[in-house]
């Protein structure tokens, strides 16, 4: 395609601003979803419209050339909006090959900048996936420092991308363990609630093993927080043998 007849990114990215905009006004919500971080921001913009919105964007956004996506991606996330975000995530999951290893320090800022559970949970339930699977031991290198790190939201991405499709691989069920069991002191709940979901797939797929870990947990006195959330599968007559039991 000619150069001039690409879209411009500051034309996209004002038209893109200026249809959440538009369609937050009115709106009873402040965000679009439950989000505790005060950085965090939102128009109100619920799912259905959200899809709506990026549907009508998608010839325009795949006109753009690599380098122009991951800029617009960029101006997106670092806007604040989480519904800005979320068309970042769009963008970006459609170059998945772009974040090599040697550009995982600008997936580290960008990751950085999504400051809510519902941004990190979309993204590490796919361009992070896509990550770890094309670079499995630089990525988790990453997500050994983002398991220690002062963010919240960094710590949580470090167990719940081991949810989900990745859980089921059981490629990674000892390291999933180790970073578990590095937070399950963690004073955030949604840090908490983050290792709980992450145990709860991973017991899907290795079942004594986890519960073994988690009625470990439950001995400890380790927030139920945790070990709730990773007991949810369990129902019945075994659910009331593990609970009475500790």
């Amino acid at each position: 395609m000619h150069k001039a007849c690409e879209p411009m990114i500051d034309d996209v990215y004002k038209c893109i601003v200026s249809e959440l905009a538009s369609a937050g006004q009115g709106t009873p919500y402040k965000a679009d979803a439950n989000e505790p971080d005060p950085r965090y921001l939102g128009y109100g913009v619920r799912a259905p419209t959200m899809k709506r919105l990026i549907s009508n964007f998608r010839s325009t956004l795949s006109m753009l050339n690599v380098d122009d996506k991951v800029e617009l991606a960029s101006r997106l996330i670092n806007s604040g909006y989480g519904e800005q975000k979320t068309v970042a995530l769009y963008l970006l999951d459609q170059i998945p090959d772009y974040f090599s290893p040697d550009r995982f320090e600008l997936l580290d800022t960008l990751i950085r900048r999504l400051h809510g559970w519902s941004k990190i949970d979309a993204y590490t339930g796919s361009l992070l996936r896509y990550v770890l699977e094309a670079h499995p031991t630089e990525f988790l290198g990453l997500l050994e420092t983002w398991n220690a790190d002062d963010d919240l939201w960094l710590r949580r991405a470090s167990v719940v991308i081991f949810t989900r499709k990745v859980s089921r691989t059981g490629l990674y069920t000892k390291t999933a363990l180790e970073h578990c069991n590095n937070l399950k002191h963690d004073p955030e709940r949604l840090v908490q609630t983050g290792v709980g979901w992450c145990l709860r797939d991973l017991m899907r797929h290795d079942k004594q093993q986890i519960l073994n870990y988690v009625l470990r947990l439950r001995r400890e006195k380790i927030s139920s927080n945790i070990t709730l959330y990773a007991l949810r599968d369990i129902v019945g007559k075994e659910r009331e043998a593990i609970l009475s039991a500790n």
